[in-house]
C-alpha cells in the first residue's frame, strides 16, 4: 500500500527524530496517519516538556518499563537505551536504572535489559 503525502512526511519525521521506526508505525503511516500523528503529539509532549527529568532519563524510564513489561521486546529495550545514551545518559546511569527492576521484576527483566545495553555499547551507540 502506498503512503499518502501526510503519511510519508510523518514517517520521515518520526524516523529522523527517533533514529528508528517500528514496522507497525510504518503500517500506521500508510493506513491511519492521523492516529499515529495524535500518538506522536502526545509522546512528544511528554518527552519534550520542561520538568524535573531530562529526556535522557525519560528514555531510561521507557527502557526499564519495556524490559519489565516484556523482556522479549529486545528491539524496544535496545532502541530506548541507545537513545538515552545518545542524549547523554552514562552507561552507569543506564545500568543502575536497569538494576532498579530487580526487586519488583526479577532477574529475567534485568538480564534482558543488560543484554541490550551491552549490545548498544558494543555497537558504539
Amino acid at each position: 500500500m502506498a503512503m499518502s503525502e501526510r503519511g510519508r512526511a510523518l514517517y520521515e519525521e518520526m524516523k529522523a527524530a527517533r533514529g528508528f521506526i517500528y514496522p507497525a508505525y510504518e503500517l500506521l503511516c500508510e493506513v491511519d496517519p492521523e492516529l499515529l500523528e495524535n500518538y506522536e503529539n502526545l509522546k512528544n509532549h511528554i518527552m519534550k516538556k520542561q520538568g524535573p527529568f531530562h529526556e535522557k532519563y525519560k528514555e531510561l524510564f521507557i527502557a526499564v518499563a519495556s524490559a519489565s513489561r516484556d523482556p522479549s521486546d529486545t528491539e524496544g529495550i535496545k532502541n530506548h537505551l541507545k537513545k538515552a545514551l545518545q542524549l547523554g545518559a552514562t552507561v552507569e546511569e543506564a545500568t543502575e536504572a536497569l538494576e532498579c527492576m530487580l526487586p519488583p521484576c526479577g532477574m529475567t527483566a534485568l538480564v534482558a535489559g543488560c543484554t541490550q545495553l551491552k549490545e548498544v555499547i558494543d555497537e558504539g551507540y
